[in-house]
């Protein structure tokens, strides 16, 4: 008994779970609360079939005047016992046995006969769920032609079994309803089929209908509802609204039933039927209606059979309808699978034929694809990466870089074009860049990353002989500058200086106070002033200094001078300079530092400019910075000016980093950051 229980598709099975998971979150919650202890307490159980049983009895015996000792139209008791065998098992003989009891004894029959219908409503409605058990994954919300068939076929059928023993126990016990034998089994089956038919299918799907819906769809709902009651008050009701006898338009609540079934599905068509059936049957034995006056009998006959002609239609019509989009559904989801499979095969063929090494990992970090492309770049196949960790050809020292790019995508950060290097099967280190980006499933969930690795090997040779040209060039720049500078120190500035001793002594030799002197003197000026200007100009072309005093030395002569000739404050401050240091880069940062205020003073509008130089482990930095007018950097990177590229080119020549920050009316600020290599001195200079 258990074990079938176990299998009830309302129960436990997937169609329950797919109904729960339409509602809303608080009506799901306390749907799956009260079913849940409805089916683990088996007291809740009892008292749930009990009470539910003995109020649709109550219910089915009210209609006194078109009754027969205990016998009706629509038997509603009949359908809760078959919904609970359904939905419960066979353990819920008891409860339904129980409260059978109990109405059909307090009904005019004696005990006996309430034993025996008692027997016969609980064997038929326990035979009814063994026998729709039986057709494979029924689901009793009926959302498959096959299943409204078979249960409609299984309601009239397992009917037969409580009419007859029903009746049977009537007659031996000398009760006598409606006209014979004949006519009380007739009414006992069909208000047992019509029970069936009303209640069941209604107790399965009406948490689903009454679920939150769209204002549009409760407006609908709520209009297809009212329309169909008063539809059946008018027809049913004995309205006399126009001058037309109803007798012949019992069945103009039928559209009514349709529009439910089409727009609301089993659970609409079960609702509209159980509301016509109770307004038509309460009126029927009210006397009023195109049933009444036709006797006890043919009001039940006529009332069970159009009763029966509308459960099975609107039934059958949802079933069709629910049928038919289920089909379409998964015609329309086979479409998708192969659009996705289809889009999965051109993006296999896509990743198959770049050129690019392209993997997919999971987030356990571990290869789940390699791409040819991974096979020429590192040499591992496919067969010797996949199942590996990611990590396996990822130089030892750069496992912290992986694993920082690990926690980026795990945040679901992409990493863009990013240099690094990576391993060959043969040990050889391949510069690639790098992109890595999350890859999520169909609900959102990060499910893995998908990586590119782009080899630039080429890039980076030709980037090497690039900055070998510009070095080449530099290097020939200030050999140029050196030579241009000894020329001037060594044969215009003596040349000025011979010019000059000549002049003074025309100066000298002059009679005092004549215009020859006059001009002899403000031309021994002007000479003294050349040969000073030569100077400068020699020492800025090529500074001897560097190699003599050192960076900060320099720097600092060059910033006084600087502030001398142009009038300007120039205001440096160094610490931590390690000393001495390379030529290349002390030759570098000075030249950034001539360059930067040069411009500075130039362009800025302002006549102050900082400049610090400081040092740190293993590398040294300088920032030049002005509270000027500022620029746009990307149109005078643009432009036809050199300073800027030049600057940018020579701290490349020295592993070194450049960064301009300038806006338009805020200034402008250059940072250099280079690294010095490892066996420089650890002295510090703050001269």
């Amino acid at each position: 008994m258990d074990g079938e229980t176990a299998t009830e598709p309302y129960a436990v099975g997937t169609a329950h779970q797919e109904e729960q998971r339409a509602f809303s979150s608080t009506s799901r919650a306390a749907v799956t609360r009260v079913w849940a202890l409805a089916t683990t307490k088996p007291v809740l159980q009892f008292a749930l079939v009990f009470l539910a049983y003995f109020v649709a009895g109550k219910l089915g015996q009210a209609t006194t005047n078109i009754r027969s000792s205990n016998l009706g139209p629509v038997w509603p008791a009949y359908g809760i016992a078959v919904a609970a065998f359904l939905g419960f098992g066979y353990r819920a003989w008891p409860a339904v046995a129980a409260s059978a009891f109990l109405v059909a004894y307090q009904s005019p029959v004696p005990p006996l006969a309430a034993a025996g219908q008692t027997i016969g409503a609980t064997l038929a409605a326990a035979s009814a769920a063994f026998f729709v058990r039986r057709i494979a994954h029924f689901d009793p919300r009926l959302s498959r032609l096959r299943d409204a068939l078979g249960f409609i076929t299984l309601a009239f059928g397992s009917a037969i079994v409580s009419s007859t023993i029903g009746v049977a126990s009537l007659y031996l016990t000398h009760v006598q309803a409606y006209s014979g034998l004949g006519s009380a089994w007739l009414v006992y089956w069909l208000g047992d089929s019509t029970g069936v038919l009303l209640v069941t299918p209604l107790v399965f799907t009406l948490p689903a209908l009454l679920k939150p819906r769209s204002p549009r769809r409760t407006v609908e709902f709520v209009a297809v509802v009212t329309l169909s009651a008063v539809a059946c008050l008018i027809v049913f009701g004995g309205l006399r609204v126009v001058s037309v006898r109803f007798d012949v338009l019992a069945f103009a609540v039928l559209p009514f039933v349709m529009w439910a079934a089409i727009d609301f599905g089993i659970g609409g068509a079960a609702l509209s039927v159980f509301i016509i059936a109770t307004i038509a049957t309460l009126s029927t034995a009210l006397g009023l209606g195109p049933f009444a006056g036709n006797g006890a009998f043919v009001g039940a006959v006529l009332l069970d059979t159009l009763f029966m002609v509308l459960a099975v239609s609107g039934l059958t019509l949802a079933a069709v309808i629910a049928e038919r989009e289920r089909t379409e559904a998964a015609r329309a989801g086979l479409v998708r699978e192969r659009m996705a499979m289809e889009s999965r095969l051109r993006l296999a063929a896509i990743v198959e034929s770049s050129n690019d090494a392209i993997l997919s990992t999971d987030m356990k970090r571990t290869i789940l694809s390699w791409n040819a492309a991974a096979e020429r770049i590192f040499g591992f196949t496919a067969a010797e990466a996949v199942g590996r960790p990611v990590t396996f050809f990822i130089p030892d020292v750069l496992q912290d870089e992986a694993e920082n790019f690990f926690q980026r995508l795990k945040a679901g950060e992409r990493v863009d074009h990013f240099e690094t290097i990576r391993l060959t099967k043969s040990g050889k280190q391949v510069p690639v860049s790098l992109t890595i980006s999350p890859v999520a499933d169909a609900d959102g969930r990060l499910v893995g990353g998908a990586s590119v690795h782009r080899d630039i090997s080429e890039q980076q040779r030709a980037k090497e002989a690039l900055s070998n040209v510009n070095r080449k060039l530099i290097e020939a720049q200030e050999q140029e500058r050196s030579r241009i500078a000894r020329e001037l120190h060594d044969d215009i500035a003596q040349r000025l200086a011979l010019l000059a001793f000549d002049v003074d002594d025309l100066a000298t030799n002059a009679t005092a106070a004549t215009p020859l002197r006059d001009k002899s003197v403000a031309l021994r000026e002007r000479v003294s002033e050349l040969a000073t200007d030569v100077q400068a100009l020699s020492h800025a072309l090529h500074s001897p200094k560097l190699e003599l005093l050192g960076i900060t030395s320099t720097i600092r002569d060059f910033s006084e001078a600087a502030a001398r000739h142009q009038n300007a404050i120039v205001d440096f401050d160094a610490h931590d300079v390690p000393e001495p240091v390379p030529p290349d880069i002390s030759l570098c940062l000075f030249r950034v530092v001539q360059e930067a205020v040069h411009n500075s003073v130039k362009h800025s509008g302002v006549r102050h400019v900082e400049v610090r130089l400081w040092g740190t482990a293993g590398q040294l930095h300088l920032v030049v910075s002005d509270r000027g007018a500022g620029f746009d950097v990307e149109r005078a990177r643009a432009g036809q000016g050199m300073g800027l590229v030049s600057m940018e080119e020579r701290i490349k020549l020295v592993d070194g980093d450049l960064a301009i920050e300038s806006q338009p009316g805020r200034g402008t600020t250059i940072r250099a950051r280079v690294r010095l290599p490892g066996d420089a001195t650890d002295a510090r200079s703050d001269r």
